[in-house]
């Protein structure tokens, strides 16, 4: 393959952690221990038992005969879900995504892992993988944004970190649960080429490169077939194709039948009931239907020995099968190094928009007004079912119990006493209240948020994706109020992904700060104050909502797993985020990749050569400004006009710089030959061209 350079930037691929037993060792020590199973007890392994009631989400029955104690599935991307504040309440995974840090997510999912593991948890429900399509979707804040080489890498890590602590990963929705409306009702209909480069690319490399013990199938429908029932998409593609050696759970509720489901290759119904409540427990369309379908030659026996062997292989390359703790969801794994941890993420994802006239970082000011709403203290409400006071996570299963959450007011006003700042504020949505106390300060700085989640909670009118991408609570009539009266206002904005901005030229700093979690505050006083250097990254395009190639509906609810569905027609193709913004020429608000510094970046002396397994890249870069700050430099690659209709420019490498004043470094980076490859729908498999070109 030959390669033309035209302007380009850089990754460097951290070293792998040997993992304590092989698949093929799993394999064998997985068939021995299967082998003299009942039918009953592999039917129990497979099928979910206290149906949501017990202490985790999810539970497998003990076989006492063998030893086994059963599992523990547990949510999620966030952290430990139900721990009673015991547990870490960590940052959205969009905000992981946005400090564009290897390094980082992996100590993120160590962190996680080791908390999941220090309470008997099997199974994290996480993370989340699916494709930021639409920015009104609920649920974009618990996966990496729009691009899929970018939300693959993002999961690469977390799972490794996860699973090096001995806890089993879980990559979740396959595939096509980009939406939340009737998404146990819908049907994401997919062109070929889009479903495996864009869709399921994520859990082609967490499976291929994270090694990932285990996958969720969604809720919704691709092409017409359910997920759960997909025979083409779990055994041809996931187990086939992917050589996926891992086992397929539900999402929880997901099966309405045993012989589609079963037979196309699920391999645990969760949480086993056939809906929620504890009238379901032991009331399975699995269970001894099983059984039945096997007597009745609906799927044969190979089908269940396969399931079974599936969870004991993963079990066994987790290191779970001696010694794995036993279940407490309230051991307190809240330690100072997991607070330091997601405060530096938190600070590290801040991804500042605007900064004219280098209004950020704060200096020699007297005298500062936060305002609004979103800067006071957060209401705690279950599954976070409420948006009052700061936002530090979405609603949902995605989300945490908090034992607390640092606010950024209290942040503010105690990082100002050692610069002798006095603190005004005005802590409601109140525009003549807020203007009041803005007016005579050298300084405003306004607070507002916009939120969203999953599709069983409604939160003010929005079930679960947003009805609009405009901020909450009148957050830009607050916004228009205070720039009126104070020419120096910074908005600092906490949402799922992008909002309206009509106040783009009204104010001189914007600092997009995502779902921070528990440190929230402290993690955009760092920022604010010049503590650290802003150096996040938009992993999503930032436009006006009819901008995008797609959008949610809102459809009248449907019954889930049923024939009459809503149908989402991904006709874009290939064409998502940025690379539709390419194709028709539309300027966005804030590209992909999007993100201002306290300094300055020069990059030079830009390198590549062809080698057996890829294409490798090297790249100076130097700081030019007169603070330390981190660069990410990015690599986009284009393929030349044989392969039609594609998009002009793919996003396939990066790396995270830090350099201190006048520093230069040079940086490494491989495309692998798989990121060199497209699609071939002829062929049905992964094709690569006779020349790339960097962009």
């Amino acid at each position: 393959m030959k390669f033309t350079s035209v302007l380009s930037t850089v990754a460097f691929l951290f070293a792998t952690k040997s993992l304590a037993m092989t698949w093929e060792e799993a394999d064998a020590k997985a068939r021995e221990w299967c082998a003299d199973l009942t039918n009953e007890e592999k039917i129990s392994l497979v099928t979910g038992r206290e149906n949501m009631t017990g202490v985790c989400v999810g539970s497998i029955d003990p076989i006492e005969r063998k030893g086994f104690k059963g599992l523990c599935l547990q949510d999620g991307p966030a952290g430990v879900r139900f721990a009673k504040g015991t547990a870490t309440s960590w940052q959205a995974a969009i905000n992981t995504a946005s400090t564009f840090d290897r390094a980082l997510l992996r100590k993120v999912g160590e962190a996680q892992g080791n908390e999941f593991y220090q309470r008997g948890i099997n199974f994290a429900l996480a993370p989340g993988m699916n494709i930021q399509r639409a920015p009104a979707s609920g649920r974009i804040w618990e996966s990496y944004g729009e691009d899929p080489f970018l939300a693959g890498q993002c999961g690469i890590e977390v799972i490794k970190g996860i699973q090096s602590q001995g806890v089993i990963a879980t990559a979740k929705h396959f595939v096509g649960n980009d939406q939340e409306n009737n998404r146990g009702a819908s049907s994401s209909n997919i062109p070929e080429q889009a479903l495996w480069e864009v869709y399921m690319e994520p859990f082609y490399r967490a499976v291929n490169d994270g090694s990932v013990n285990s996958i969720m199938a969604a809720y919704n429908a691709v092409n017409g077939t359910y997920s759960v029932q997909n025979k083409r998409l779990l055994t041809d593609y996931l187990k086939g194709k992917m050589d996926f050696q891992g086992m397929v759970m539900s999402d929880w509720w997901a099966i309405y039948d045993v012989e589609k489901s079963f037979g196309a290759g699920m391999d645990m119904n969760m949480p086993g009931g056939k809906q929620w409540g504890p009238n379901f427990i032991g009331n399975s369309y699995w269970g001894e239907h099983i059984q039945e379908c096997i007597d009745n030659g609906v799927f044969p026996q190979e089908r269940l020995d396969d399931a079974a062997l599936r969870i004991i292989r993963s079990l066994y390359k987790a290191g779970q099968m001696e010694n794995f703790p036993d279940v407490n969801l309230y051991v307190d794994t809240l330690t100072d190094e997991n607070i330091a941890l997601n405060r530096k993420v938190g600070a590290d994802s801040n991804v500042l928009l605007k900064n004219d006239e280098s209004v950020l970082p704060i200096k020699g000011v007297k005298k500062i007004a936060v305002i609004g709403k979103d800067s006071m203290p957060t209401k705690f409400c279950d599954d976070m079912n409420c948006a009052d006071g700061t936002l530090a996570l979405g609603w949902g299963s995605g989300t945490t119990d908090f034992k607390y959450v640092i606010d950024p007011l209290s942040a503010i006003t105690e990082r100002a006493k050692k610069d002798n700042i006095e603190i005004v504020s005005s802590g409601e949505d109140d525009a003549e209240a807020g203007a009041e106390v803005a007016k005579d300060a050298d300084l405003a700085i306004v607070f507002v948020q916009a939120d969203s989640g999953e599709e069983y909670i409604t939160v003010e009118g929005n079930k679960g994706d947003r009805r609009n991408l405009d901020l909450w609570h009148g957050g830009n009539e607050l916004i228009d109020a205070v720039a009126s009266v104070n020419k120096n206002t910074i908005v600092v904005i906490h949402a799922p992904g992008p909002v309206n901005v009509p106040f783009l030229d009204k104010v001189k700093g914007i600092i997009f700060a995502g779902m921070p979690g528990q440190e929230t505050g402290h993690a955009i006083t760092d920022v604010l104050f010049g503590d650290v250097n802003p150096s996040g990254h938009l992993p999503y395009t930032w436009a006006p909502r009819e901008d995008y190639p797609t959008d949610v509906k809102y459809d009248a609810g449907l019954p889930g797993g049923g024939e009459k569905m809503t149908q989402y027609d991904y006709d874009e193709g290939l064409f998502i985020g940025y690379r539709w913004f390419d194709k028709q020429g539309i300027e966005p608000t804030f590209a992909f990749g999007y993100g201002l510094s306290y300094t300055t970046f020069e990059y030079s002396n830009l390198e590549a050569e062809m080698e057996e397994d890829g294409l490798h890249v090297t790249l100076t870069v130097t700081n030019t400004g007169d603070v330390a700050g981190a660069a990410v430099p990015m690599i986009f690659l284009s393929f030349p006009d044989v392969v039609k209709d594609y998009p002009s420019r793919l996003f396939k490498g990066f790396d995270k710089v830090m350099l201190e004043a006048g520093e230069s470094k040079e940086v490494n980076i491989l495309v692998d030959n798989h990121d060199l490859s497209y699609f071939d729908v002829d062929a049905m498999e992964f094709v690569q061209p006779e020349e790339v070109i960097l962009i």
